[in-house]
């Protein structure tokens, strides 16, 4: 058979249409839920199947107050099928859908009456909300709650989220990261925006500047505009802090730490490296060689920084596979995705991408920029024609001395 529902069919249609029904005033009873009985020759071959599944459709709706419509079809004799359920009302609904589906659907109404009862506002308006902040806990919505009654009685603008007074809260609730609680806060009130002052970016960066290269690292909570000023003539925007603090000496340089996806948020606070001031300055990024390191790279290109990239090709890939990542820092097997549009990668780039997404054509789905070693890394920088100063680079591993016996042999026990 192809198209009868089976109860268990019916169930789950009843389900899909109760989560639809949750967050609306209007619903409309009886809910009729359809069979869908399959032709004349499906029928006749299946007899038997269709009598049982008729007689467990009646059974079920009998045990669960449902009504029932039905159609005569010839199946050597007239018979009269179950063409359709009818839920009568939303107390029936609930009993078809079962104690966990119910009380999900009783919690989400409960809610939005919660939000009328206590801050007055109007139903539609209140199951709005609820819809919005489905996943949030219980404990959650009640602090939505309470501090909704706070920005409806206090004008916070100006103030810093974790500086907001709101009793029992983790000064973090309101961080601008909670963004779904944020906006539900504003409709609940009636407010474009909290008007909250945000932390600022922070851009890190150090002098790589044999003359420099020793001097703290900075952090720009603002533009930052005097990069060519310094003498600044090459940079490199690393994605991982290790290799950011670890970058040598490069005359006339300087290292920003990208950290990740936020570089897009942090570089333009050094606006030089977009306008005409950075004219003649060389860029090179270098992240990761996975899939969100290309997502990264073309995203900064894209923001207007014109850079090119370090290590994140074919050549590397191929050199350095033997330390690539099978599973995340969870002991989970890294999963394959789909490539995005990405307009900010070469061609090159954007065939290594996708095979980094799909995992065709590749033996792991993740290098990590720390397994690329620093001397190969500044071979290739070097090649682009960033004055490296590679003294001192030593990427070789030392091999452990064996420990010695009392009668000075070897300790056979190591192995060695």
């Amino acid at each position: 058979m192809s198209r009868m529902k089976s109860v268990e069919d019916l169930v789950a249609e009843t389900r899909r249409a109760m989560r639809t029904r949750m967050y609306r005033l209007d619903t409309v009873w009886p809910l009729t839920v359809k069979v869908g009985l399959p032709g004349k020759s499906e029928l006749e071959s299946n007899i038997v199947e269709v009598h049982d599944n008729n007689n467990a459709i009646k059974q079920w709706a009998d045990d669960h107050g449902c009504g029932l419509e039905y159609v005569t079809r010839r199946m050597g004799t007239p018979v009269r099928l179950v063409s359709k359920v009818l839920i009568e009302d939303e107390a029936t609904a609930l009993r078809v859908i079962g104690r966990r589906d119910a009380a999900e659907y009783r919690r989400m109404r409960e809610r939005a009456g919660r939000l009328c009862d206590r801050l007055g506002v109007e139903p539609a308006l209140a199951m709005k909300a609820v819809r919005k902040t489905h996943a949030q806990s219980d404990v959650d919505f009640e602090l939505l709650i309470r501090s909704s009654e706070f920005f409806l009685r206090y004008d916070a603008t100006g103030r810093r989220p974790r500086a907001v007074p709101l009793a029992g809260f983790s000064a973090k609730w309101l961080d601008q990261s909670h963004k779904v609680r944020r906006r539900t806060i504003e409709l609940l009130c009636g407010l474009d925006d909290l008007g909250l002052d945000e932390r600022p970016r922070e851009c890190r960066f150090r002098y790589l500047d044999p003359a420099l290269h020793r001097s703290p690292d900075m952090v720009a909570v603002r533009p930052w505009n005097e990069g060519p000023s310094c003498g600044i003539r090459y940079v490199v925007i690393c994605e991982n802090k290790d290799t950011y603090q670890t970058m040598p000496s490069i005359d006339g340089g300087l290292c920003v730490f990208g950290q990740g996806f936020a570089a897009s948020d942090s570089l333009p606070l050094l606006p030089w490296l977009f306008d005409d001031a950075g004219h003649g300055i060389h860029v090179a990024y270098w992240g990761d060689l996975d899939a969100s390191g290309f997502e990264i790279l073309s995203k900064v290109r894209q923001i207007g920084i014109s850079c090119e990239s370090l290590c994140m090709d074919r050549e590397t890939y191929e050199a350095h596979k033997e330390f690539g990542a099978k599973l995340s820092e969870d002991g989970k097997t890294l999963r394959t995705r789909i490539p995005q549009d990405l307009p900010g990668l070469t061609d090159e780039e954007r065939n290594l991408y996708e095979a980094l997404c799909t995992g065709e054509g590749v033996d792991c789905l993740r290098i990590e920029q720390e397994r690329i070693t620093m001397d190969y890394a500044m071979s290739r920088l070097a090649n682009m024609g960033f004055p490296v100063r590679c003294e001192g680079i030593d990427d070789a591993w030392p091999a452990r001395t064996a420990p010695k016996t009392e009668e000075g042999a070897r300790d056979t026990r190591m192995g060695i």
